[in-house]
């Protein structure tokens, strides 16, 4: 049950393979600091916390290739994931029964499944990052998640949908671009609530006179949620709705947004 402190792991490379394990596996270290690391085609996590609960610090690193989640956190607290490259691992980032997650400034590219995986976290802020081309959902809030923002990132072209709130209270999405994302850009199911949507764009390739490519694009989709916020927000070149809404949905306000070329 004992801890250990201040442990840093800086400016070297683990490779591995799929039959190896995680790159780093740290558990109960408490302010590890892990920086300038290369960790690559291991078979289990790049990185894997587990119960290093106070001021884990990742950064400066690449993660790629690994075989399940680039960085895995389970059981952190007060957690700062900044300027990392992460690609082509199962999932780029997975944050689990944990809190403060600060992760701004990485660049997430090519992953196998999803993103940014948070679960059962509050009190959080994702922004300043580059999610782009996973195959499953850029980004996943689950299982009471609350007190999140999700600001500022580019969310480009992921297969499987861009931000979905699958269990998210109290939490803010804003000024966020979404880019040819060809499921629904922003889901907030019947699970979330309380949540603002504002100073976001959703958008195709249109690049002014003509369409750089043909990639669909897509808005959002309120699925039996209630007291949401959707303004200030603009929506052109869509497939469809820019907001669609199905089941009972309650206390919605969608006001002041630009919503063009729509229905594709």
């Amino acid at each position: 049950r004992s801890h250990i402190w201040r442990v840093q792991l800086a400016d070297f490379r683990i490779s591995g393979n799929p039959k190896s394990g995680d790159g780093v596996r740290a558990e109960a270290v408490n302010e590890i600091y892990v920086h300038g690391l290369a960790i690559d085609h291991n078979g289990g996590h790049g990185i894997n916390l587990i119960d290093c609960y106070e001021d884990p610090r990742i950064a400066d690193s690449i993660i790629t290739y690994n075989g399940q989640a680039g960085l895995n956190i389970l059981r952190g607290h007060d957690i700062v994931v900044n300027a990392n490259q992460f690609e082509e691992n199962q999932d780029a980032v997975r944050c689990i029964d944990s809190f403060n997650l600060c992760m701004n400034g990485n660049n997430l590219d090519d992953h196998l499944r999803d993103g940014v995986v948070i679960e059962n976290t509050y009190g959080s802020v994702l922004s300043g990052n580059m999610i782009e081309e996973c195959q499953g959902t850029a980004v996943v809030l689950d299982r009471d998640c609350y007190g999140i923002t999700v600001s500022a990132n580019v969310i480009a072209h992921n297969s499987g949908g861009g931000v979905d709130l699958r269990d998210a209270w109290g939490c803010a999405i804003s000024a966020n671009t979404f880019t040819i994302v060809a499921q629904p850009a922003l889901l907030i199911g019947p699970g979330s609530g309380c949540i603002t949507v504002t100073g976001n764009n959703f958008s195709n390739a249109h690049i002014g006179g003509k369409v750089k490519r043909e990639d669909p694009a897509t808005g959002i989709l309120l699925k039996g949620t209630s007291d949401i916020v959707v303004s200030g927000n603009v929506f052109t070149g869509l497939v469809g709705q820019a907001v669609e809404i199905k089941g009972p949905c309650r206390r919605l306000l969608i006001t002041g947004n630009v919503m063009a070329d729509l229905n594709r």
